[in-house]
């Protein structure tokens, strides 16, 4: 990837990309993995208390929401221009295994094999764009019948990894691996990504929550209570594709088995503490 001064450019490097998504999804996790869990195993008799805790949840969930598209975006740009996409799935598959137990004790206290972490809707949104083009590229025939082949490739492989998401019931599901479709699709035009992936995104909530059995006003509710969703663009549309450091690649992968891990031995220790 071509390194661009950013003092030149003015832009946002992919290293403040990482950290914005890295911040932003802790604070999430605090919500969801504290909060939220404290109020469903009953630490917050008080009625006082519980709407306190549950009022800050809120906030760490709405400024959370920030961090899964930046993780999207960060994902299509390696897919691109990355030396191995072999290697780079491979990577993916690991810490998703590697992650699973620290996800499952945090989210729902132990094993739990109805929801998997967000490492895999990632991979199978790598393998989604790695497999359309691998088949673009195999198509034969003429230009015309050609592009009738890219075309059913472009929207076969893509919905099958949303089935194989909501299958396997990753974090986001379906709905994840579209996102990253979209701004794979997207992406040359960062105006157009600014703008339309938020609001798909936004409606796909909507639509989620409706087919889940969820009344208008409650997926309308929260649809809104996500308009958080649109920062992330408004720093991808700065992107300036610069990298400062190098060497710490792990580091972020690291950073998601680890802090689920300690966010789950606090709330233990808090229980010890206060139950």
């Amino acid at each position: 990837m071509k390194t661009v001064n950013r003092r030149n450019s003015g832009g946002v490097s992919a290293d403040f990309l990482k950290l914005a998504a890295l911040v932003t999804m802790l604070i999430d996790h605090v919500g969801a993995g504290l909060m939220e869990r404290i109020l469903a195993d009953g630490y917050a008799e008080d009625p006082l208390v519980y709407q306190q805790i549950l009022g800050l949840d809120q906030l760490l969930r709405v400024i959370g929401r920030v961090s899964f598209p930046i993780f999207c975006f960060l994902l299509v740009e390696g897919y691109i221009h990355t030396r191995s996409r072999r290697a780079y799935a491979l990577r993916l598959f690991v810490f998703a295994l590697l992650s699973e137990l620290p996800f499952d004790l945090l989210f729902f206290g132990g094993w739990n094999p109805r929801s998997q972490n967000v490492f895999w809707t990632l991979l199978i949104g790598l393998l989604a764009l790695w497999g359309a083009d691998a088949l673009r590229c195999r198509i034969p025939g003429a230009p015309g019948r050609a592009r009738v082949f890219e075309k059913a490739a472009a929207i076969l492989i893509p919905a099958a990894a949303m089935l194989a998401a909501w299958l396997l019931k990753t974090d986001y599901s379906w709905r994840g691996v579209l996102l990253i479709v979209i701004i794979s699709f997207l992406r040359r035009d960062r105006l157009l990504l600014v703008i339309e992936a938020p609001f798909l995104f936004l409606l796909t909530e909507f639509l989620d929550l409706m087919l889940r059995g969820s009344s208008v006003a409650y997926s309308l509710e929260t649809t809104l209570s996500h308009l958080t969703v649109f920062l992330p663009f408004f720093l991808i549309r700065f992107y300036d594709g610069s990298r400062r450091r190098k060497g710490h690649r792990y580091f972020f992968y690291l950073f998601y088995p680890a802090h689920l891990l300690i966010l789950f031995f606090f709330r233990q220790i808090l229980y010890i503490l206060y139950g």
